[in-house]
Parts: C-alpha cells; structure tokens; sequence
C-alpha cells in the first residue's frame, strides 16, 4: 500500500515510529514523506530506505493543514504517487495497528474513498483516511470548478473538506465514513498515565484500525517531568503504545 505523509521538521521522532510500526504489518508498505518548505525536516532527520520517496513542497499549510491552497496541494502531491493502488494518508504522530477495515472498505466494499469520523459528524478525522485514484482526481477537478467561499469563517480544514467533497461527489455509496463506536476502531490517546497507556496498549492490539499520539494538550505532565518538546511527548505516548505490543509479542 501506498502511504502519504505530511510532515513538518518536529515530527522527526514521530516519524520513526509511525513508518516502523506500518513496516511490522505491511511489508510491501511504499512511503511518500511530503516535507513542510517552512520548516522542513533537517537532512539528517529524514528517514533513509528504499521504499521511501521524499520530498518538500511549498503551498501554505496555515498551521495544521488548513484552506484551500493547502487541500488542493495535499492532493497533487498524492496524485503524483505513482501507480494506481490507494493512497492511505496517516499524519506521523499516528500508529496504524490493523489495515484489515481499510481492506475491507476498498476491496469487500468497493469504496473509493473512506475514514473513521471522530469529533465533527459525517467527516474523516485527518491522523488515518484512505484515497483511490479516481477519488482524488474527481476532487481537485470539482475544486477547480466550482466556488468556494474565502472568508475568516471558512478554515476547510483538510480532513472535513476532503471527506466532504467526496461524499458530495459519491455518496454514502462510494464512501466510508466508519462511526467512532467508542474507540474500537480509532483511538485518541488523551492521557500520560502510565496505567492508562497500559489498557490503550492493550485495546491497540484488539483490531483497532489506528492510534492517534497527536493529542498534545493532554501530554505537558510528559514535559514538565522529562523536559524536551510537546513533539516529543507524543513520540513518547506513541512508544508506550509500541512497547505494550512488543510485551504480548514476547510474552511479557
């Protein structure tokens, strides 16, 4: 599968974490790290390997992948993935644990597009969606076609825009949008506590889709004790996550 990334130069440890993980259960796993021009990664910070392709782009992202320019640039740069096979796009801060509901959506199901809504109702939260071709193609040519209000209210966040253009364009036919049923296919880690991460470990490994490290307000307890960034923290919360899968896998 083909993997898209956005990142931005304190995603550095995140990153190893997240590409690792995804290698453990997708060893045909193809990476396209896409590097924010306005800091980008420092050379040595990014990742080396033969099924990684890398490159910086240059479109404003407005802090957290937002507007229009940053949602028409997001989806150039996954067009130009090569190949036809489906674009999974997953921020660095997040673990994909079980691809099988992806697999389900695009092959069982026949969906050209489809993600886990979680805080906003009937949209893809942004950290895991998946993309086919023709998915994305459709979207920038209905982005180039049609008005779209530019006003202060109008942030188009990139996950709420996206999943809403191809719901407008497909329907509930053609997309997924899969439900949050209380964690058990998306996990938002928003605690440090030690017995916490353990459980969230633990439910991690019961076939949820994904786990999302990237819920920064709830980890300065993490900075105030061991120093270093909040960035960092969320590597920190996303090893937690790892070492409780590594502890079942050894018998720990």
């Amino acid at each position: 599968m083909n993997y898209a990334i956005f990142c931005y130069r304190e995603d550095h440890q995140c990153l190893g974490l997240c590409l690792e993980q995804i290698r453990s259960i997708d060893r045909a796993a193809q990476f396209y790290l896409f590097d924010d021009a306005a800091k980008p990664l420092f050379p040595a910070q990014v990742p080396a390997g033969n099924d990684i392709s890398y490159k910086i782009t240059y479109f404003a992202r407005r802090g957290n992948l937002n507007g229009l320019e940053c949602v028409r640039g997001m989806l150039g740069c996954m067009l130009d993935i090569p190949g036809d096979d489906p674009v999974i796009k997953i921020d660095a801060d997040t673990l994909l644990m079980d691809p099988a509901e992806i697999i389900r959506s695009l092959k069982d199901r026949g969906k050209v597009a489809g993600g886990m809504q979680c805080s906003v109702p009937l949209a893809w939260a942004g950290c895991c969606y998946w993309l086919t071709r023709p998915a994305i193609k459709a979207a920038l040519e209905l982005l180039a076609r049609r008005e779209w209000p530019e006003n202060a209210r109008q942030e188009y966040p990139e996950d709420e825009t996206i999943s809403k253009i191809l719901l407008y364009l497909y329907g509930s036919a053609g997309v997924d949008v899969l439900e949050f049923r209380g964690g058990r296919r998306l996990i938002g880690v928003r605690t440090c506590d030690p017995r916490d991460l353990e459980e969230i470990a633990r439910l991690a490994r019961g076939g949820v889709c994904a786990v999302h490290c990237g819920q920064m307000a709830f980890y300065h307890p993490i900075v105030e004790r061991d120093g270093g960034t909040i960035r960092e923290a969320c590597a920190r919360i996303m090893e937690a996550v790892l070492e409780g899968k590594l502890k079942e896998k050894e018998g720990i």
